[in-house]
Order: structure tokens, then sequence, then C-alpha cells
């Protein structure tokens, strides 16, 4: 099927030629006629991100952000706000399932070669990453329980390993220590930089239509397009109420399935926990910052990890396939840095001693590792393929 100017009622200019306005158009906007589910990931994600802000919202209009008042304020909208143990555990839910999309919308990216086509989507939706784990963690401090404090006196402090890093986390405490002005500071910040992501996020849609979207083959499919509508705003549709289904699924069955059970307890800045960890989507990058027994070299690691994927387009070729489903060896690689990352999220829950540092490090270097062997595996595979093909056709060469 061919998607183009044609298709419109009265156009006869051509088979390929598209309007001005084509490609802002919504539902014109032409796509692959083969993309998978794995294509709507991105829509269910602006989905949950309007969930957050909505429920952010309302859980704002009680929230108290004072040391002593804090904790007070949600007691007050778990029992006496009207619903607001359900708005609560929406948006406590919503945050988990938004990372989990997050981390399979970056694996998608990263097995059918998405940052090939689109490299300039794919840093914006690491800047939109990478400012989502600072909103997400800023609402983990807000309950003010025993882990958001001492998980906001470990990552505070690791400002104090670059140049002039000391005096600015004095400006962000307040002081010289965490108090009442900090939490107010969190507490603007995490409110406010939601709808910085909802513009960046905008943004990231924009770049995506001015170069047209890929394709699970990894093919230059311009002259074989369909309209956006009907043909997945429906699949969208269906993506979405699954995805509420989960959502309230998790809601109003399993609210407080990963919340440690120490972030109900009140602070206590004499003793420390035995084991200090954030929320599951940052047990990886926490167990990668553990490993390395240099403070500033976990820092470092720590956000090398997370920003790595930003290489792929920088030491890729131009490959003819942008897919690994012709190349086994960078999947097979793929699946076992995936497996990884679950590996490094389990020894992030686990206390920093004995051998869960020694595997820590083994996970931390194979994260590293795989980030520069995957475009490369790809890259040297083609090559193999394509010389191989044409050695073959000098050999036997076509006769017609």
């Amino acid at each position: 099927l061919s998607y183009s100017k044609s298709y419109e009622e009265g156009a006869d200019d051509g088979p390929h030629e598209m309007s001005p306005n084509y490609y802002y158009n919504a539902l014109k906007y032409p796509c692959p006629p083969n993309l998978s589910i794995w294509w709507n990931i991105g829509s269910m994600l602006f989905l949950v991100l309007g969930a957050q802000l909505l429920t952010g919202i309302l859980l704002s209009t009680s929230y108290t952000p004072d040391e002593a008042l804090a904790s007070v304020s949600l007691e007050y909208v778990m029992r006496d706000s009207n619903y607001g143990w359900a708005v609560r555990s929406l948006h406590m839910g919503g945050a988990s399932m938004f990372f989990a999309l997050i981390y399979t919308h970056v694996a998608r990216g990263v097995y059918f070669g998405v940052y090939l086509k689109n490299p300039h989507v794919w840093y914006s939706g690491l800047s939109l990453y990478v400012l989502s784990m600072g909103v997400g963690f800023l609402g983990y401090v807000l309950p003010w329980g025993v882990m958001s404090y001492w998980g906001l006196t470990v990552i505070t402090n690791m400002m104090t390993v670059i140049p002039g890093g000391a005096r600015a986390l004095d400006w962000f405490q307040g002081g010289f220590v965490i108090s009442d002005v900090t939490l107010k500071r969190v507490f603007i910040l995490h409110f406010l930089l939601p709808f910085v992501i909802l513009g960046l996020s905008l943004t990231h849609v924009l770049l995506l239509h001015m170069n047209g979207s890929s394709n699970p083959l990894g093919l230059d499919e311009t002259e074989f397009s369909v309209p956006f509508h009907p043909y997945y705003s429906i699949k969208d549709l269906a993506g979405f109420a699954l995805l509420l289904a989960a959502l309230v699924g998790i809601t109003f069955t399993f609210a407080s399935l990963t919340a440690d059970p120490l972030q109900w307890q009140p602070v206590n800045k004499m003793k420390t926990p035995s084991v200090i960890k954030p929320e599951w989507y940052f047990l990886y990058a926490y167990a990668i910052l553990r490993s390395i027994p240099h403070k500033a070299g976990g820092v470092s690691t720590m956000f090398a990890a997370i920003v790595g994927v930003a290489v792929f387009p920088m030491i890729s070729g131009q490959e003819k396939f942008q897919s690994m489903k012709v190349c086994p060896p960078a999947r097979f690689v793929f699946f076992l840095w995936v497996a990884n990352f679950t590996f490094l999220t389990v020894i992030g829950a686990q206390e920093p001693a004995g051998g869960w540092v020694l595997a820590g490090q083994f996970g931390t270097f194979f994260h590293l590792s795989a980030l520069v062997m995957i475009p490369m595996i790809k890259e040297e595979w083609e090559w193999h393929l394509y010389q191989g093909a044409r050695l073959s056709e000098s050999c036997y060469p076509t006769k017609f």
C-alpha cells in the first residue's frame, strides 16, 4: 500500500507527492504497514504521563512539604480525603508503570536499531529518560519516611564529587543539613519538572514525525506507508484499554507492591538503616554505584551506565538493516544485556557485602561492555554478510 497525495480526494500530482502539512497532520501521518505492538509503547507512555500529571495535581492540594507534617498529610490523603487512597495508589502504580514502559521502549529501540534512522529522536528520548529519573527520585523523597531521608542523603552527597559540588549541595539543601527548606524545594521541583517532561515529549514526537517511524524489518519503507488513522489509532486504543486494566489492577490490588516497609516509618536521623535502597526502577543504577569502591568512580560509572545508550548512533556504521533480526550474534548479546539488567536490579536490593559486591562488579562490566559490543557486532556482521554475497556473486556470476 502506498499512502500518498493521490490518496486525498482530488489529488492528481503523482503517486508519491505529499502536501506541505502532510507530516504534521496526525490523522494522515504515514506509518510503515508492518509496525508491531512494540510501537504502541510511546502512546502508552503519553497516557501514563497524563495520569501522573492529573493525580499529582490532586495530591499536591493536600500535601504539606514540612518535616513534621509530610507524613501527617499523607495519612490524611489515605484515610480522610475522598478517594485520596485511590489517587495516591494510582500515582504510585503509575510511576512503576511509567518506568517499566520506558525500559521496554528503550529496549525496543536498541533491538530494532531505531537510533540509526532518527539520532535526534534517540537523544531527545535519552534526555526524557534522565529527566524522568530525577522526577521519580524527587517523588520518592516526598513521603518523608526512613528511606526518603537516607536516600536523599546518599544521592545529594554525590554532588560533592564534582568541583564546586559542596557549595551547590549547601545551596540545594538550604543549609548544611537536610531540613524543611530542602523538602520544600524537592516538592517544588517534583511539581514543575513533569510539565517540562510533557513539553520535551511533544518535541520528541515532532522530531519523530519529521523523519518518519522505523519498522521491525529496519528497511526503508517510505514508498510503502499507510495513514496513522484508522490503522494505528485503533491499535493505540486497544493498547490503552490493556494499559488501563493493568494500571487499575495494580492500584486496587497491589498498591504497595514495590514500596519498602521502612518508607512508612518516621524519619530517624540518628540511625542509618542496614540497607538503603530506592524504588525498583533505580536499583540497577544503585547496584552499579555501590560496585565501585571509589566514590567519584562509582558516581561516574553510574552516570555512564545510565546515558551509555547515547553511544549507539556515534559508533554505528551505515548498516543497511537496522534491526537485529538479521544479526543473531548481536541478538544474543542483547538478550544477555537485558538479563544482566534484571540481575543488577536484584543485586541493588541486597546488602552490599560478600559475593553481592563481586556480582555487582561483574554486572557493571558486562552492562558497559554490551553498550559498545552491540553496535560493533551489528556492523561487523553486516560487513561479512555483504562481503560473502559479493564473493559468491564473483565466483558464480549470474547468466542471462
